[in-house]
Parts: structure tokens; C-alpha cells; sequence
């Protein structure tokens, strides 16, 4: 047989070879893939809750009634009896005005009372006069002159009388007493100044019921309940604690830092909480229903979150884009994408794929 024959004969047989190995080798992957044995995972049922969170909020103690006193006139201050920090009780002299020029009215309009009702007992005395002289030696036009000049009389009598009360009054006014029991929180006036009609001069506080005032974003007014409970703490010693209700919320916003003002009535409130004590007040706040998850459930499906779900039906993984409400340390809060009872891988997540087949180990939560 001619050499070039042979040659082309065994590289048919060659290639020949060739193509049965490459089939055979098809073959055997094929049955080693079917063989594979289905993947085990861990998995996690969905539930959906609302998310009950926790608002906290750092505010003050302060008196739920506290006044402001002052004068009704003006005037010089001569004495002030109380300091910050003091007690008064009801009727108790607080502070005194220049009172000189006062008890000098109050003693002319005494002068003029005094003259006036003399004045009044000579008419009353002329007029009984020209009564019983009337009609023997006294004229009808000298019996109505006495009668009138009574009258006139009387009038300054009562206009005296009035002049003497404002007077008084004037006087007392220049005394300032606290009209409750209470604690002085603020001072207005010092000895020697002059200070206006109406001007605070002392501040008081009534002991008795007292607020947690804060100041609350408005966010927080528009998803809180206005009959939520609140827990107050003292800042410096939390386990001094007290509960109540929000009792007022400002109907307009601090022009500067856009809050609101809040004030919370407590109830039985310890004698820790001293006016102008901070404290801590908490708020529970229901929010939307959210799933939560662990952290080795997420998975990143271009640049945007994801979960493996496993089909009950097939038992097969599909990969489903959620969207996260908010993440935490440990876990992560899905709001959209999931359905209740939805089983998530919770384990494992980077070895899978599209349409894997996967069985449930022990531990997984139905």
C-alpha cells in the first residue's frame, strides 16, 4: 500500500477517536449533573408586623401652673421679702412700692370725706329748717334752695366716699401678696428700681400637679397618638420614673427651630422630678408592617437588594428584589417585595442560583 495512503487512513481513524471520546465524555457529565444531590438550606418564613418603635425625647420639669406678679401701677420698689428658691403661702407680703405719695392721696381724699359730710350735715340741718318754716315765714323758692343744696351736698358726700376707696386701693396696691402656695422660680424687680404697671416682679410656681415639657418635631406629632402613653425618666437617675399623657401641644412651631411644644401631665409625680429637671420621655410609635430578616438573607442583584424565596411547589430558588425599610445591627426590615409565609434562605445565599433545587434542613422557621 502506498505510504500516503496509510497516512490518510490512520488520521481518519484519529479523528474518528476522537469525536467518540468527546460524545462519551458529553454523556458522563450529563449523568453527573442529574446525579447531583439537591442543595440544603436554611430558611425563614416571612411575617409581617407592624414596627413599634420608640421615640425619645429629652425635655424638662416644669410647673403646670405658674404666675407672674406684679404691680397694677407703677412705681419704685422698697422692699422684696422672697429669693429664688423660696415658699410663699396665701396672703404672704411679697414686695412693697414707694408708698409715700399714696398714703398722701389717701389722706386728702380722707380730708375731703371729712368736709364733704360736714358740708352735707348743714344742708340736711338747713333744709329741716325751711321745712318747718314752710309756709308760715319761709317761701316755697327758700325751701327748694335748702331741699337742693342737700342734694348737692349728699352727691359730695358719695363722691368722697368713692375718692376715699380709690385711694385705698391705690395704697393697698402698692403691696404685692402671692394669692397661692407655691415656689418662687423667677424674680423681675430689684430694691430701687423702677418698674412699670403690670411688669413681672416675682414669678411663682403652685405646687401640685406638674409637666414634662419637650419640644417635638413635627414629624413625630404627625405619627404619634395624641392619647399615647409616656414614660418620663430623670436623666441624671433613671430608675426615678413617672407615666403620663400629653396634656397641651402648641398649636404653632418655635419660629427657630421648627419643633412643637409638648407638655405631658404626669401622674404622681416623685419628688425627684424638681422644676427644671431634665428628663428623658419615650413614646411608643406603630408604624407600617414590615418583615424582619437576618443579614445573611440579603443578597445584591445589581446594586439593588434581593432575597432567594424558595417554591414550595418545585422546591426550587428564585431570586426576588425587595425594598428595605431600615437596616439594623444584625437584621434588615423588608416593607414591599415579600408575601406572609414566603420561606427566605436565610443561609448560604452566594451559592445559589436561578431554579436550583434545594431541600429544608432542620431548624428551618415555618
Amino acid at each position: 500500500m502506498p505510504l500516503r495512503s496509510l497516512m490518510s487512513r490512520h488520521k481518519a481513524i484519529f479523528v474518528y477517536a476522537g469525536l467518540a471520546a468527546l460524545v462519551l465524555s458529553g454523556c458522563q457529565r450529563s449523568e453527573e449533573k442529574d446525579e447531583l444531590p439537591t442543595r440544603p438550606v436554611k430558611t425563614q418564613a416571612v411575617s409581617f408586623n407592624p414596627e413599634d418603635t420608640f421615640g425619645s425625647l429629652v425635655g424638662e420639669i416644669q410647673p403646670r401652673v405658674e404666675t407672674s406678679f406684679g404691680f397694677r401701677q407703677g412705681g419704685e420698689i422698697r422692699e422684696r421679702d422672697v429669693e429664688v428658691g423660696d415658699r410663699v403661702e396665701v396672703g404672704m407680703v411679697i414686695a412693697r412700692l414707694d408708698s409715700e405719695d399714696a398714703q398722701d392721696a389717701l389722706r386728702k381724699a380722707e380730708a375731703n370725706l371729712f368736709s364733704a359730710q360736714s358740708t352735707s350735715q348743714n344742708a340736711e340741718i338747713e333744709r329741716n329748717r325751711q321745712q318747718q318754716l314752710f309756709p308760715r315765714t319761709s317761701t316755697r323758692q327758700q325751701l327748694d334752695a335748702a331741699i337742693a343744696q342737700a342734694n348737692v351736698a349728699q352727691a359730695g358726700v358719695d363722691a368722697a366716699e368713692a375718692a376715699l376707696r380709690i385711694a385705698q386701693t391705690n395704697l393697698d396696691n402698692r403691696t404685692l401678696k402671692a394669692n397661692g402656695a407655691g415656689v418662687v422660680t423667677g424674680i423681675g424687680g430689684e430694691v430701687g428700681q423702677v418698674v412699670g404697671g403690670g411688669q413681672m416682679v416675682v414669678r411663682v410656681a403652685q405646687v401640685g400637679p406638674r409637666d414634662a415639657v419637650f419640644q417635638v418635631p413635627e414629624a413625630t406629632i404627625q405619627t404619634a397618638n395624641s392619647n399615647a402613653h409616656v414614660d418620663v425618666r430623670l436623666l441624671s437617675n433613671p430608675n426615678v420614673k413617672a407615666s403620663g399623657s400629653v396634656r397641651e401641644i402648641s398649636p404653632t412651631a418655635n419660629p427657630v427651630t421648627r419643633n412643637f411644644t409638648v407638655r405631658v401631665g404626669l401622674d404622681n409625680a416623685p419628688e425627684e422630678f424638681r422644676f427644671g429637671s431634665s428628663v428623658r420621655g419615650t413614646i411608643q410609635i406603630a408604624g407600617a408592617p414590615v418583615a424582619r430578616l437576618p443579614m445573611t438573607a440579603l443578597f445584591n442583584q445589581n446594586n439593588q437588594p434581593a432575597v432567594w424565596v424558595v417554591d414550595p411547589a418545585s422546591n426550587t430558588t428564585k431570586l426576588v428584589p425587595v425594598e428595605v425599610h431600615r437596616f439594623d445591627t444584625q437584621d434588615f426590615l423588608v416593607s414591599k417585595g415579600l408575601s406572609s409565609g414566603d420561606q427566605v434562605v436565610v443561609a448560604g445565599v452566594q451559592q445559589l442560583r436561578p431554579g436550583m433545587a434545594v431541600r429544608l434542613l432542620e431548624g428551618s422557621v415555618q
